[in-house]
């Protein structure tokens, strides 16, 4: 699929921002065992933020990735075509016979070259397909170690790799000592922290569009002095209002009626920004701050204490997450049943004898809660913030995906390096029911939503536990 960039030097395209948190396809988390959808990416590719002058609306530019051709030709399908042309040439020099034999698997070759099935050739829906089967043949024999945290326990089960530790601090303040904590994650191919952001307290919060998250802030952290983060993640977690159990005439149905927004006004709506460091990509970093994993956290803790100063200095509450708040935060992002988590809490293990979590084609299950995973593909034109008219705001755009009646919605904005110091963005959106039907009616209800508004929406059936992993607050997909 075609890769879409925006230019870090045009900005960090602060539009794009603004449907991750508005004042209010991916591989593993690491870069171990493939299986994730492609790491296709969009991007608005245009203005500075709310820092920028007025201009026209934001656009989409599409680029080719590496390993395309011609936009939608992939290297192994000009093989298969280069293969089928090879045959038929050897073949006419041998005899017709002959050349009528190999005539024959030359067309079964570009067969399986041009024909697409559910939006991927062949050989890549046989790979997928494989894929699956090997993580549900694992999923059987996997489970979280004994006395693991419940609510760590989802995620274990997703990618049994993954650790969390305490980077601690001192710091002196009026001469005490105050500890300052900063929780991570990793698998041993990375490692990441979490921020929680949200608008200042005030007597009337401004509305949706007021006070956009600048993208552009958020993507110089990126690069921080000597240190190279592999990527920056934003994720939206919004859950409706009221609760879909709710009777439509009951006072909380009817008072969320009469609100300017009506029942588009979330009762949640919770904006994480992780930051993930490779430690590999930023040796010199590393070794420079004292080598091996301490290293690998300072590094880490220096760009997440700089973004959080950044972000309170534009106007927000950012908060560095400790430990115990990051499992939290994990733990809500995987809309675990709480009364599952407190049904495990003291028995010696997270989760038990049995699993939590099972993947399907087109699900992803934890506990009595059903996953639906997609990855976006198009992007509309978004409008600027008192510039030139888009099709859409960017808010607005993140508020009609996020506003279905499900059980939560989750959104993932993952900024990464693109070529030629350009930043991609790679988008992805997970709708979450009570049961497999409702999962369906709500995902044809965002699928035309998303229609309506221009946008792209592509169900990650046979990856939805790669998708759920890159909608986790653990820095994004690589």
């Amino acid at each position: 699929m075609p890769n879409q960039t925006a230019r870090r030097r045009r900005a960090g395209a602060g539009e794009a921002a603004e449907a991750a948190a508005g004042a209010e396809r991916p591989r593993r988390a690491g870069r171990g065992r493939r299986g994730g959808p492609p790491a296709s990416t969009a991007a608005p590719s245009a203005g500075t933020g709310p820092r920028g002058a007025a201009g026209g609306p934001v656009t989409v530019r599409v680029n080719p990735r590496p390993g395309l051709l011609g936009g939608r030709l992939k290297l192994h399908q000009l093989v298969l075509v280069e293969v089928a042309a090879a045959l038929v040439a050897v073949g006419w020099t041998i005899s017709r016979p002959v050349a009528a034999g190999f005539g024959a698997v030359s067309l079964v070759l570009l067969l399986l070259a041009v024909i697409r099935l559910r939006g991927r050739s062949v050989p890549e829906l046989l790979r997928v397909r494989s894929a699956l089967k090997s993580r549900q043949r694992q999923a059987r024999t996997l489970l979280p170690p004994a006395g693991t945290d419940p609510a760590l326990a989802p995620a274990l089960e997703l990618e049994p790799a993954l650790r969390t530790c305490t980077h601690a601090t001192e710091a002196d303040l009026g001469g005490r000592p105050v500890r300052r904590e900063t929780g991570m994650v990793g698998d041993g191919t990375f490692l990441s922290s979490v921020l929680l952001v949200q608008a200042k307290d005030q007597p009337l919060r401004p509305v949706r569009t007021a006070l956009p998250l600048p993208l552009d802030v958020v993507c110089s952290a990126l690069t921080v002095d000597d240190i190279t983060l592999e990527s920056v993640q934003l994720v939206q977690h919004t859950q409706p209002a009221p609760a879909p159990h709710v009777p439509e005439q009951s006072l909380a149905a009817r008072a969320y009626r009469e609100l300017p927004d009506g029942t588009a006004t979330p009762g949640l709506r919770l904006t994480w920004i992780a930051l993930k460091l490779d430690p590999e990509r930023a040796a010199a970093a590393v070794r420079a701050r004292g080598g091996g994993e301490e290293g690998a956290r300072r590094a880490l803790k220096r760009v997440t204490d700089q973004l959080a100063g950044r972000l309170n200095s534009a106007g927000f509450n950012a908060t560095v997450l400790d430990e115990r708040e990051l499992i939290a935060a994990l733990a809500i992002s995987t809309c675990a049943n709480p009364i599952a988590v407190a049904g495990r809490q003291g028995t010696g293990s997270g989760a038990g004898t049995t699993r939590r979590t099972q993947e399907g084609n087109r699900f992803w299950r934890i506990d009595d809660r059903w996953h639906s995973t997609y990855w976006i593909s198009r992007w509309p034109q978004l409008s600027r913030p008192g510039g030139g008219a888009g099709r859409i705001a960017a808010p607005d755009l993140v508020n009609l995906i996020t506003g279905s009646p499900a059980l939560a919605s989750t959104f993932s904005l993952t900024a990464g390096h693109g070529t030629g110091g350009s930043v991609t963005v790679t988008g992805h959106l997970r709708v979450t029911g009570r049961n497999e039907d409702e999962l369906g009616q709500l995902g044809r209800q965002v699928e035309t939503r998303a229609q309506s508004a221009g946008l792209g929406l592509v169900r990650l059936d046979l990856e939805q536990a790669p998708g759920v992993l890159a909608t986790l607050p653990l820095g994004g997909a690589s």
